[in-house]
């Protein structure tokens, strides 16, 4: 787990920093199928593009970050597009996660 305090100094929102990390290392490579090892969806996945929006916007001034931060939550607040850790294991890169829509 990344602490905001070990943000680099070029971050202007570490919280959105914070939860751009953790979702890179979610969805981090592709399978030997060529599919995210983390949600099972064509790599690179919609949630590993939008991290990586969101590495790049915890970098610039306020009104990008606060952008992107929304385009996190909005995701998070979708029935059946959310769960938890706990909820992915076993499943990882397997078809059903894939049409289930796992994103984090």
């Amino acid at each position: 787990m990344v602490i905001a305090d070990q943000a680099p100094p070029d971050i202007v929102d570490r919280m959105l920093w914070r939860d751009a990390q953790q979702m890179l290392e979610r969805h981090a490579e592709p399978d030997h199928d060529g599919n995210c090892v983390w949600c099972g969806w064509r790599w690179p996945c919609a949630p590993r593009r939008l991290a990586e929006r969101a590495d790049a916007a915890s970098r610039r001034p306020w009104r990008e970050a606060w952008t992107v931060r929304h385009d996190l939550n909005s995701i998070r607040a979708m029935p059946g597009l959310r769960a938890g850790m706990e909820d992915n294991h076993g499943r990882h890169g397997q078809a059903g996660a894939r049409n289930r829509g796992y994103f984090d």
